[in-house]
């Protein structure tokens, strides 16, 4: 393994590392992983650092060419911004003032991001906006010791998830992703190079409720509904699952009987781009695939 060049992508957890290996020349995901790491990772850099530094050592993997982390949308800010087409000529700073006004912050005090999704000058934009606390990015930039591992990039799982679709599965028309997590439900509407929708269910209520399935699985479809009342082209007829739920029977059954006039698909398969077979990989690939998503965003062709 020593002799392929292997990319690394990791999704930051509230205590744990979300790790995805990949051979780009094969297309390959080689290895997926849930590593405990007991505190936040994205505090606790030193512990972050010697979580992986154990598992690539237990691993024999003695070199990555690159490392990209990417944070859940609960970590960080993501807007659709619609600019007016007087405000056109200067996007940076009307998506700056957007951001100011939503967080009353030190201009400082985030690392702001956007791309145009949508529109004409003339008419008006609609950009994607992202924004990620500057101490954390400081702190994963320049905490590593190994600098080898420190990450060479650094995004939000959304895009990640949005690059996954596109690379690995070649996204055509409409997608609605549901990434299920135990520290909140993220719902995107994607299609090729878009995000056509965001909409978020929290998981904080839930547990400790005997219910708490059920609970979310309502929230769920709440959000489906809403989502299209207020845009009749976010209508689709499947769903695809991912994310740590989406490994319990369970959550799966009780989300399907919820939103049974939708096809209920688990994301635990791609066109382009091939998984692993070991039972101890394949079984986290479903908690991984923002990892692996954020992985590909190394690699270009891929």
């Amino acid at each position: 393994m020593s002799d392929t060049k292997l990319y690394m992508g990791i999704e930051v957890g509230d205590a744990s590392l979300k790790v995805a290996l990949l051979d780009s020349a094969e297309k390959r995901v080689l290895k997926t992983a849930v590593l405990p790491t007991e505190t936040s990772p994205i505090d606790d850099v030193f512990t972050f650092e010697s979580v992986l530094q154990e598992w690539m050592d237990q691993n024999k993997i003695e070199k990555v060419e690159s490392v990209a982390v990417t944070m859940t949308a609960f970590r960080s800010i993501v807007r659709q911004v619609y600019i007016p087409a007087e405000a056109s000529a200067n996007v940076d700073e009307y998506v700056k003032w957007y951001l100011k006004l939503i967080t009353n912050a030190d201009e400082n005090a985030y690392i702001l991001d956007y791309q145009v999704i949508g529109g004409q000058p003339s008419l008006g934009l609609t950009v994607l906006m992202i924004a990620v606390r500057k101490e954390w990015v400081d702190g994963l930039r320049k905490g590593f010791r190994n600098k080898a591992l420190a990450p060479a990039s650094m995004e939000v799982d959304v895009l990640s998830m949005l690059n996954l679709m596109d690379v690995a599965n070649n996204i055509k028309d409409m997608e609605c992703v549901i990434k299920a997590d135990t520290a909140g439900v993220t719902m995107m509407w994607l299609s090729k190079d878009n995000l056509q929708c965001l909409r978020g269910v929290s998981t904080l209520s839930a547990w400790g409720n005997e219910k708490a399935y059920e609970m979310l699985a309502e929230g769920i479809q709440e959000q489906l509904v809403k989502a299209k009342d207020e845009n009749p082209s976010l209508e689709v007829n499947t769903l695809r699952v991912c994310g740590e739920l989406a490994n319990d029977p369970q959550f799966v059954e009780t989300l399907r009987g919820k939103v049974n006039d939708c096809q209920l698909m688990l994301l635990d398969s791609f066109s382009n781009l091939r998984l692993p077979v070991e039972a101890e990989n394949a079984d986290m690939v479903l908690s991984c695939v923002g990892a692996i998503g954020c992985a590909l965003s190394l690699v270009e062709g891929v």
